[in-house]
């Protein structure tokens, strides 16, 4: 089999795979094609831990075994992201670099080699570079967009290698429109090796129920509208309302009888939305006295069973007063016989300073 000279750029999206056992990870080669013209070729990396020859591979003819020397790998420890909207967002990106053994007998300069670093940003079909950074090169490098930061450096300066280095991507005060496939490269001589990652936004809904509590007037009227008020929440997509109907005459939670609709969406300026979710019910009867009414939301950001707000149904006239509305009237009456002993003061002060008049006049 001819010789070939290659050199192995690996990227990998999950970190611990190194040490992980035996593994497969998707990678390319690059093959000297001469006159100074480079091929890259798709490719399978076997990594296994300790020293041993690969084990057989049916699908491969046997010449196809290749020893090679990795001398780039990049990786990330967080493939994927979910940030909540409006914190911080930190895009974890490792390399390493291996020279040769006479790569390394060859070279003049000591110590990591220069690298190039660069974060760009794909979604809905549309990037745009976010980053680039060449230690030395500030000077030349475009302005980065979006507030973005790299700690780009080698983590060691070993005179020989091998060489760790770290290109982490910080983004503060992360914004929906921030969210897609991140792309981030290191470039070396002769080399480059890439990774993705992916970084979606997400905010929790709050969620209230009024009127509180719910007050029903009279035999066959149905109760007041119920407004379930769901509020600054992202993505819009994936919310589900429910109304639930909790201890009526049966005892049990039920589906919630009446007409129910939803409102358009309300934008705000931080890229979240809300909503407000109706429900008219049907006429109740003094049965459901003590009711409860609830307004259950699903959403990706939520628990499974999602997240309630519930209102309490009263029936007027079989409600006794509660310990709130017995210190209210304690307290009116209480102010009430202050302003007539007052007034009394008064009336009193009055009519004494008009009797020395009267007989003086007198």
């Amino acid at each position: 089999m001819k010789p070939l000279s290659l050199l192995l750029a690996v990227a990998s999206a999950l970190g611990t795979a190194v040490s992980a056992g035996p593994a497969v990870i998707e990678c390319w080669m690059v093959e000297d094609a001469g006159g100074g013209r480079l091929a890259k070729k798709p490719a399978a990396l076997l990594l296994r831990q300790g020293p041993g020859t690969p084990p057989p591979r049916p699908d491969l003819e046997p010449e196809l075994y290749l020893k090679v020397h990795a001398v780039l790998t990049v990786l990330t420890y967080s493939p994927i992201a979910q940030i909540q909207l409006g914190q911080d967002a930190l895009l974890d990106l490792r390399f390493a670099y291996m020279p040769s053994i006479s790569e390394a007998a060859a070279s003049l300069a000591p110590g990591p080699p220069p690298f190039g670093l660069e974060w760009r940003r794909q979604h809905l079909g549309k990037g745009h570079l976010l980053l680039a950074a060449t230690p030395g090169l500030h000077e030349q490098m475009p302005a980065a967009q979006d507030g973005a930061v790299a700690f780009a450096a080698w983590d060691d300066d070993d005179p020989w290698g091998p060489w760790t280095g770290n290109g982490t991507l910080w983004l503060p005060a992360v914004q929906p429109f921030q969210e897609g496939t991140y792309l981030a490269t290191v470039h070396l001589p002769y080399l480059q090796g890439q990774v993705a990652l992916e970084l979606s936004v997400q905010k929790p809904p709050k969620i209230s129920l009024t009127p509180a509590p719910l007050v029903w007037a009279a035999p066959g009227e149905a109760p007041p509208e119920l407004l379930c008020l769901v509020s600054r929440f992202y993505p819009a997509k994936g919310l589900e309302v429910e109304w639930e109907l909790r201890g009526g005459p049966e005892g049990s939670f039920q589906k919630a009888e009446g007409q129910s609709w939803l409102s358009a969406l309300r934008h705000h300026s931080d890229g979240s939305v809300s909503l407000s979710a109706h429900l008219q019910p049907i006429p109740v009867t003094a049965k459901h006295h003590g009711a409860r009414y609830a307004c259950r939301v699903h959403h990706p950001t939520l628990p499974t069973l999602g997240r309630s707000a519930e209102v309490t149904l009263e029936v007027a006239g079989l409600s006794g007063p509660s310990l709130e509305d017995s210190v209210g009237l304690f307290l009116s009456a209480f102010l009430l016989l202050g302003l007539i002993k007052a007034l009394g003061w008064v009336a009193a002060s009055r009519s004494t300073s008009k009797d020395p008049k009267e007989k003086k006049a007198q």
